[in-house]
């Protein structure tokens, strides 16, 4: 991220805490199946579980709980657009242990089941 990004968050909470909500964020971005805990997503981007949930929210507006739910969600749907993948593969590279868990949660996400997408 450059420093001008950043910059337009310094208001909102100290730079130590913008460098840290950023690091997780990118964290979160580089690969959604991770099965990483906020505390460790904490740990890697320098401070602790409190700060980062209050400066991820601070700074974007949703909990880093939502902001990973949304990346899932929208990679899933392309990749139901775009690819041949079965939904249990997709449900893997998406973070999901079960394609149950996969299926309950898309749907309670966009309101219809992933496989509406491939009808």
């Amino acid at each position: 991220m450059e420093k001008k990004e950043k910059k337009r968050y310094i208001h909102l909470c100290p730079p130590t805490v913008v460098r840290s909500v950023f690091s997780a964020r990118e964290l979160i971005n580089s690969d959604v199946s991770n099965h990483i805990l906020l505390k460790e997503l904490a740990h890697h981007s320098g401070t602790n579980e409190c700060t980062l949930k209050r400066g991820f929210k601070r700074l974007f507006k949703t909990s880093v709980y939502q902001y990973l739910l949304k990346k899932r969600m929208r990679y899933a749907r392309h990749l139901l657009l775009t690819s041949d993948l079965r939904e249990k593969d997709i449900a893997v590279l998406c973070g999901y242990d079960s394609l149950a868990g996969f299926i309950t949660t898309f749907r309670r996400y966009y309101g219809f089941s992933p496989h509406c997408l491939r009808i």
